[in-house]
């Protein structure tokens, strides 16, 4: 990027956290203070932290202070606007004859005023990787010894009387380093050595900062390149988003979320692309094929497997020093079972929609990977080809002959492996093994990106793939959803509500009297043994958004199963919960009110990360897109002067009805969506209920998790987040 180009900067105030964006042409940094901390004990005394993260490596730094005269629930730290009116500026250090790594140290600088004293124990000084970090704010503060024991904390000279606290890598040439030193003379910084425990001692005053990290710096895509320049106004009337936006995207790779997530997540980034696709700039030096590139320079070469999460920094090596058996060099991830099948749709759709696309397509699949060694000299159609060829292996067994379309052929998560789609907390599918989503979804519409790939790209193939693959989604379209209809009768689904508020998992109203005729509820994922996990869920969403030609099926049997399915969601958004999974704070990712087995109760909580929360991706955009595609499809039909649709062997009141339904449901999710747009932004929210109030918007990390352990913090910027804000748009025609 240009020198020239104005640096980013952004304030992101999500309490008790006060996040800070900067980046320029040298760097990229966010700066994260939280005084006091959230405590889940509260015998242990106040922690106010102090942390900085670097998308390059993933890299991060976290002090985390305790104060001894001050009250627990009394701010210690906060940031002070500088001379430029701006809390964080950059600074950068040319490489001196005590660089280890040759590389300019660089980072961001500041002012932070101490109300009283602070005091900072070496051992809870975290430098190295984000990771790192994560596990102990997640991991019921896990320190890594090797990584404790090489922290160094000294006094500055004479001169600027302050405390540095720094940290050489394991690879022995990157150092991660921060230091405080009173500002005009202000403040007092010393260190004590107690019984070999390093202690930083600070009295009141205002401390300059400075957070340095010499490691090669990726430059963030700045808003004029990020955008298409017809989506320019974005930068003034979204400015926070698309600052968040362009924070998160860099000409390598697009990152997940700040300041957890600084790195690629295959899933995350082709989900965004996905939705953000209308806006995004295209051809060589566009985000979009950026993002691509990304994704397949981390593909298995041998097997085709999508990487979902990549490890490397300093993370790989701080696992290797506590296990041998490791290797210190970064690490891709490929655990999960549904990010293979987003490379064909999300190509698929950027050929589709896209002239430059069309025009590049040849230029792009002969690019060479370069980043993971096994891969070089391989061209991304070599790569594209293997994932295309391992999906049509796994579609196969389900549609042969003979009787084989059965539960045992579907697509299950990995072998003694508890997650392996978007919902990969551990209880997330509720104990199920086959998920809703990749079967009913995921895999017919990857397929039926193959199939169109295969025939208008020069991707290295067998001749019949395209019909191969447009037989085999017919049969995963058609012959996997009865595997998940679970038809619960009225009188029956009243009573598992009335069951479900009386166990005091919800204290309002159970919702019975909504229910005025028999439930059809499409099963969260099937168990080992094909039984049905009856948690009603968004996912339907994918199926709107991805297979929206079914409703023009000349398979009677798919267009009804494809009402039924649009039915159901409209449903669950118009009944509010437990009855379904409309609230007042946003539509519910689950609702385990139905399901027969009382662990769920338990289980899917309003602190659950996969529970009864709102997230904003999910619930909001894509069942917002997905049913804006149907009822586009539909008032163009309707204004081209014959009934409704053509949909063949289609019941025409049947379709009216379900046609009405989402107009209802469209412009329910939307009047949702306008009330909550100031926590779009955020991954996750959650809610709690008042007995005159009704439900009230509640953060999620002000929660206790199920079983009762400290809530993880959620990013105050994700990325699949920012289409809500940025590519979504109300039609109130649709609604009409």
């Amino acid at each position: 990027m240009s020198e020239s180009e104005p640096p980013l900067y952004l304030h992101v105030s999500d309490p008790p956290y006060e996040n800070y964006f900067y980046a320029d042409a040298t760097v990229s940094c966010q700066a994260v203070l939280a005084s006091p901390l959230i405590r889940t004990d509260s015998d242990a005394p106040a922690q106010h932290r102090l942390l900085f993260a670097w998308p390059a490596g993933n890299s991060g730094a976290a002090l985390f202070f305790t104060s001894s005269d001050s009250k627990d629930d009394a701010p210690v730290l906060k940031f002070k606007v500088g001379p430029r009116g701006r809390v964080l500026d950059s600074v950068k250090y040319e490489p001196d004859e005590n660089s280890r790594s040759g590389l300019p140290s660089v980072g961001v600088s500041g002012l932070l005023e101490v109300s009283s004293s602070a005091v900072l124990r070496a051992n809870l000084a975290i430098l190295g990787s984000i990771r790192t970090i994560r596990d102990y704010t997640e991991g019921h503060g896990t320190l890594n010894h090797h990584v404790q024991t090489s922290i160094a904390i000294a006094e500055l000279d004479e001169t600027e009387k302050g405390v540095s606290i720094s940290r050489v890598w394991f690879d022995g040439k990157t150092t991660t380093r921060l230091t405080i030193a009173p500002a005009s003379g202000a403040g007092k910084a010393r260190i004590t050595n107690i019984n070999s425990d390093i202690i930083a001692e600070f009295s009141p005053g205002l401390y300059s900062f400075q957070a340095l990290l010499d490691y090669p710096q990726t430059p963030y895509m700045p808003p004029t390149r990020l955008l298409k320049p017809s989506y320019h106004y974005l930068i003034q009337e979204q400015p926070d988003a698309v600052r968040s936006l362009s924070f998160l995207c860099t000409s390598e790779k697009i990152l997940a979320g700040a300041w957890r997530y600084l790195t690629y997540f295959g899933r995350d980034s082709m989900i965004s692309l996905l939705l953000l696709n209308p806006i995004l700039d295209e051809g060589e030096l566009g985000i979009i094929e950026a993002g691509l590139s990304a994704v397949l320079e981390r593909v298995n070469g041998e097997d085709g497997s999508v990487c979902h999460e990549e490890n490397l920094g300093d993370y790989p090596a701080a696992c290797a020093a506590l296990n041998p058996n490791k290797t210190p060099e970064a690490q891709y991830d490929y655990k999960m079972v549904d990010t293979d099948f987003f490379l064909p749709i999300v190509l698929n759709q950027y050929l589709m929609e896209s002239e430059v696309a069309q025009r590049r397509i040849g230029d792009f699949l002969r690019t060479q990977a370069t980043l993971i060694p096994s891969n070089r000299g391989k061209t991304y159609s070599q790569l594209l080809s293997r994932t295309c060829r391992k999906i049509l292996d796994m579609a196969e067994p389900f549609t042969r002959p003979g009787g084989n379309a059965m539960y045992k052929n579907l697509i299950a998560l990995k072998e003694g492996v508890p997650v392996g789609q978007w919902r990969d907390s551990n209880d997330g599918l509720g104990g199920g093994r086959y998920p809703y989503d990749v079967n009913t979804a995921l895999m017919p519409a990857a397929l039926r990106a193959i199939s169109n790939l295969a025939r208008t790209t020069p991707v290295e193939k067998d001749d019949d793939w395209g019909e191969i693959a447009d037989k085999r989604a017919e049969v995963w379209e058609t012959l996997t959803l009865d595997f998940f209809n679970c038809k619960i009768p009225q009188n029956e689904a009243r009573s598992r509500l009335d069951k479900y508020r009386g166990s005091g998992a919800f204290p309002g109203p159970s919702g019975a009297d909504q229910i005025h005729e028999d439930l059809l509820l499409q099963a969260i994922a099937l168990k080992e043994d094909g039984t049905p996990v009856e948690i009603m869920h968004t996912d339907a969403c994918f199926r709107l958004l991805l297979l929206p030609h079914l409703i023009h099926s000349s398979n009677p049997a798919c267009i009804t199963q494809h009402l039924q399915t649009i039915d159901a969601l409209c449903n669950s958004i118009l009944l509010t919960f437990p009855a379904g999974l409309s609230t007042p704070v946003g539509i519910l990712i689950a609702n385990p009110a139905f399901s027969l087995d009382s662990s769920h109760w338990q289980k899917f909580t309003t602190g659950a990360y996969h529970g009864t929360v709102v997230w904003t991706w999910n619930s909001l955009a894509m069942i917002a897109k997905g049913l804006e595609v149907h009822l586009s499809t539909a008032y163009r039909a309707e204004k081209a002067g014959y009934d409704a649709v053509t949909v063949k062997s289609a019941d025409p009141d049947v379709y009216n009805k379900v046609t009405s339904k989402m107009k209802r449901a469209y412009g329910k999710l939307w009047d949702t969506i306008e009330a909550n747009k100031a926590h779009l932004s955020h991954e996750v929210w959650s809610w709690r209920w008042d007995e005159k109030e009704g439900f009230v918007y509640v953060p999620l990390s002000h929660l206790p998790t199920p079983d009762g352990a400290g809530q993880t913090e959620s990013n105050a910027r994700q990325l699949w987040s920012l289409p809500a804000l940025l590519a979504l748009e109300r039609r109130r025609w649709l609604e009409e």
